[in-house]
């Protein structure tokens, strides 16, 4: 159980900095600094970016829910 635990956190470490660098990158992208490069068909380039975070942060958040 401790294993999985730990596990779990460093994968959750690793969403929520991924997370955070994803929305550093889609803020920096929207207002030009910083060209956007995820291109998915039929989709608009800012909303593939915005999904990349949300789902990393989700990931990240998964990570730390108490469970008890």
């Amino acid at each position: 159980m401790l294993k999985n635990n730990l596990m779990k956190k460093k994968i959750g470490k690793a969403a929520l900095f991924l997370g955070s660098l994803a929305l550093i990158w889609l803020i920096l992208g929207m207002i030009n600094v910083v060209p956007l490069f995820i291109e998915l068909p039929e989709v608009t380039r800012v909303r593939a970016h915005a999904s990349l975070a949300v789902v990393l942060l989700l990931i990240g958040s998964w990570a730390f829910w108490n469970e008890d």
